[in-house]
């Protein structure tokens, strides 16, 4: 009996394998965000897609707070 066969890679594999197969998209690890615990852009993406009122509300909200800056 291999030991990779019961270990967390090979648990961490069977995972990933199914979640490809199935319609997940793989994240690049280096756009976690560690202090909030969350990949932002695709929260962010997530929001937008799901939410475009309130995603409008929230930009006019920033844009109207922007006013006179460079940001």
């Amino acid at each position: 009996m291999s030991t990779f066969r019961h270990s967390e890679a090979a648990f961490e594999t069977v995972i990933e394998t199914h979640l490809l197969a199935n319609g997940y998209t793989p994240v690049a690890p280096e756009g976690f965000d560690r202090e909030r615990a969350v990949f932002p852009e695709t929260v962010l993406a997530f929001i937008r897609d799901t939410q475009p009122r309130e995603w409008a509300k929230l930009e006019a909200s920033c844009a109207t707070s922007r006013v006179g800056t460079s940001a």
